[in-house]
């Protein structure tokens, strides 16, 4: 994914700092059914850029294009007072004393609003800025622990929480730094936490659409969903329908049950390599969607695609809705 850290009125200046993006250790606790339609769901990253003076979560979690929004990032695994870090470009920036954390009150009124409308709000993890590591098992867990304190069920740091007392629905793992060590440690913690939780939370991944991902390695087999980056690779557009199968068949021969794999886009051309057309990408969907473990489409990012309109009138948000129908 991409990653700023500074304001970006453009959608162009977020995708500029855009980079590339075995047994599996057992989970522990009760995992939760991912809940994906039959036909799929519409996936949109959100923080990171801003196309129009009204892009806001709240809208976008009022657009019904859009099933899941994932909020980018948590860049910072261990900052001050040994807390992660979040970065949200423009759209929050009021620091909290002492850490490389912010408060960002409307964040978890719209977080709120998106889940009374029946929507999924994950937390991804690192993104292209995110060049920390996970050290230790020592080190995976403590992250894990934070992270569902700062932003999940967990007590102890209700004065540092970035949203307040809304909960997100789960977290997203979009490393980036060729480092895969500790991630499934990490996810066998969180699920240790989910199992006595009060909701369904979901763990997804971003890897890269080359196989292996080196950046997430075999944590890619733990996850509920998988949001695959087709663009910025050689595996982009023209090698997806294939390049997809093979992700597919491998997830469904070794990953966790009930596991779904998404199709990843640019909202927008010029905003990377690899862009596919409004009606490009809903031919590449049409080819694949019918693969038992398809869980839909994701886009990088919101205000992006939904800046780029056909000549129909169409958003790309709205093309991603009707790729599916």
């Amino acid at each position: 994914m991409f990653s700023s850290m500074l304001f970006s009125t453009f959608c162009l200046a977020s995708a500029l700092l855009s980079i590339v993006h075995a047994a599996a250790l057992p989970v522990c606790g009760a995992r939760q059914e991912p809940a994906i339609s039959k036909a799929g769901k519409t996936v949109a990253y959100f923080g990171q850029s801003q196309s129009q003076s009204t892009d806001s979560l709240a809208k976008f979690c009022a657009d019904t294009s859009v099933d899941i929004i994932v909020l980018a990032f948590v860049n910072v695994i261990k900052g001050r007072r040994g807390l992660p870090g979040l970065n949200l470009s423009g759209y929050c920036w009021d620091p909290i004393d002492g850490t490389d954390l912010h408060r960002c009150p409307e964040f978890g009124t719209a977080i709120k609003d998106c889940q009374a409308r029946g929507k999924l709000v994950l937390m991804s993890l690192q993104g292209a800025s995110g060049m920390q590591t996970l050290a230790d098992d020592a080190a995976a867990c403590e992250y894990a622990d934070n992270l569902w304190r700062l932003f999940g069920e967990g007590t102890g740091l209700e004065s540092m929480r970035p949203f307040g007392d809304a909960r997100v629905d789960g977290f997203d793992i979009d490393n980036e730094n060729n480092n895969s060590n500790g991630w499934p440690k990490f996810i066998s913690e969180l699920r240790n936490k989910f199992a006595s939780a009060s909701k369904k939370y979901y763990i997804s991944a971003a890897p890269q659409c080359v196989r292996p991902d080196k950046s997430i390695g075999s944590a890619i087999y733990l996850v509920d969903y998988l949001f695959i980056q087709f663009y910025n690779n050689y595996c982009a557009t023209t090698g997806l329908v294939s390049c997809f199968n093979n992700w597919s068949e491998d997830i469904a021969a070794n990953g966790i049950a009930g596991a779904k794999v998404f199709a990843g886009f640019l909202g927008a051309p010029d905003k990377g390599q690899g862009y596919a057309a409004h009606s490009e990408m809903i031919g590449y969907v049409s080819q694949i969607r019918s693969k038992s473990n398809f869980g839909g489409v994701s886009v990088w990012d919101a205000t992006c695609a939904n800046n780029n309109v056909d000549a129909d009138g169409r958003t790309f948000l709205k093309a991603m809705r009707d790729s599916l129908q």
